[in-house]
């Protein structure tokens, strides 16, 4: 069972706290649509593709494994607006998420 407790849900922002204990895509992906599911169509969750949504969580675990920026890292904040560079640094680093 998914714990989606600790999900903090906004129109403009997801965090997900201890983020970086999500290890698998599909984990990942399997959270994120529960979250979906359970959420009013306004909210940031609803907003980008969970590809995307993936992608960027992928990047900030790398960045944890890689103790880059460990305290800024370990929780996700999924915002909203994403910009179109933003993304696509996060699609590219994402790849190289093995764990």
């Amino acid at each position: 069972m998914i714990d989606t407790s600790k999900a903090i849900l906004t129109e403009e922002n997801t965090r997900i706290v201890d983020s970086c204990e999500v290890k698998s895509k599909e984990e990942m992906m399997d959270y994120l649509t529960q979250l979906r599911e359970n959420t009013s169509p306004e909210m940031a969750i609803n907003q980008r593709s969970v590809k995307s949504l993936v992608a960027e969580w992928r990047a900030h675990n790398l960045f944890y494994g890689l103790h880059v920026f460990r305290c800024r890292t370990h929780d996700v904040d999924l915002e909203r607006h994403q910009s179109w560079w933003r993304e696509a640094f996060c699609r590219v680093v994402s790849f190289f998420y093995f764990w």
